[in-house]
């Protein structure tokens, strides 16, 4: 392992980790950046999901978290420009939106679309004729939708470009894990890993559902845990949906390219369970056949088990630590990491260099005492 300190060893290898580093190294192409993580991790966080961008299908309130994860959609194509212009690795990005049948509001249409209203929110009801137009395939049993303005991006080709374009930039990866840290009083000194120190001035803690785990290490209780999603990917021609589909728990991501449609995802507090179990992804390919009738009995391309970082209040940790001066934290995003991706990482990466404007409570690690 390199002798070298790196200004700032960024602690995870997924999109989040990847994004801040890019982020970085774009501000301060004089500074040394490392990434560290064995890339296996994202095969069940950063290339598990869907690639859904809709801060509006399930957000009740006009809260931190709501306009947070609203400012990372509106930055997202100005973010995936510069970086596939860097990268030279495409990456898939849709604003053609959601639609939502009426059956997942649970009887709670009209407050959903007063919401939508108060807050400015870009929609449309489609029903009858106009439904069936727009969405010819979607089953008869669904009487209306509401579109709402949303996006979705291929998170797996979002980390590949990730990955290429800091590469490029002069970031150096490390596929190592860490296990441990170095410390003076305060301070942390290095990363330990099993091929030696990975020693820095800064260090950021981005590792999703395992980063409670290398912050137990530091004698901190950081309150992040996975909750298991299982999904699967079948074989359906691109023209058959132009839109995701967005329910309470239910989705349905078409990924364009040939590549299928994502349906997901159960919700289960599981631990690091990495099982899959079929009569789970039968019951997901069943309910999103409800919606869209020809999935039934579409081809299975492969199904497979996400686990996304939850904090305890479901809020994402972001920001300085409050037990070390030189250790920042950007974890917990739980069902909403792929959408925060680009604001999180403007957001961290102010606070490493100083130019934030401001820190968000609602994110602060020190509402844990981290």
């Amino acid at each position: 392992m390199t002798e070298k300190i790196f200004d700032v060893v960024v602690i995870g290898s997924g999109v989040i980790g990847h994004s801040i580093a890019f982020r970085l190294k774009r501000s301060r192409p004089e500074w040394s950046i490392s990434v560290l993580g064995d890339a296996m991790n994202s095969l069940t966080a950063s290339r598990a999901a869907a690639g859904m961008l809709a801060p509006f299908g399930e957000s009740e309130e006009d809260n931190r978290f709501f306009r947070f994860c609203r400012e990372s959609l509106e930055k997202y194509p100005q973010f995936v420009e510069e970086l596939v212009e860097i990268s030279g690795v495409p990456v898939f990005l849709s604003h053609s939106g959601s639609i939502m049948p009426d059956a997942a509001f649970e009887g709670r249409w009209e407050e959903r679309l007063e919401f939508f209203r108060e807050h400015d929110i870009a929609h449309e009801i489609w029903e009858g004729k106009r439904l069936r137009e727009k969405v010819p395939h979607i089953s008869p049993e669904c009487k209306r939708v509401v579109w709402v303005r949303g996006g979705q991006v291929n998170n797996r080709q979002l980390h590949d470009s990730l990955q290429v374009a800091s590469m490029k930039l002069g970031v150096e990866t490390i596929p190592h894990n860490a296990l441990g840290f170095q410390r003076d009083g305060s301070a942390i000194g290095s990363a330990s890993t099993d091929s030696g120190e990975v020693a820095g001035r800064k260090f950021i803690l981005a590792s999703g559902s395992w980063s409670a785990q290398l912050a137990a290490v530091l004698d901190v209780n950081l309150p992040v845990k996975p909750i298991k999603g299982q999904m699967c990917r079948l074989k359906v021609a691109d023209d058959v949906l132009d839109y995701t589909v967005h329910g309470f728990l239910t989705y349905i991501a078409p990924w364009r390219g040939g590549q299928g449609f994502v349906v997901g995802s159960t919700m289960e507090d599981r631990g690091f369970d990495p099982a899959i179990e079929d009569e789970v992804i039968r019951g997901l390919i069943e309910r999103a056949a409800e919606i869209l009738p020809c999935l039934k009995d579409a081809p299975l391309i492969e199904s497979w088990t996400g686990l996304r970082p939850a904090a305890r209040d479901r809020m994402p940790v972001m920001g300085k630590s409050a037990r070390y001066k030189n250790l920042y934290y950007s974890t917990g995003h739980f069902r909403n990491g792929i959408l925060q991706t680009p604001n999180q990482a403007d957001y961290i990466a102010g606070l490493v260099l100083e130019t934030a404007n401001d820190v968000i409570a609602e994110f602060d690690p020190k509402r844990y005492d981290l």
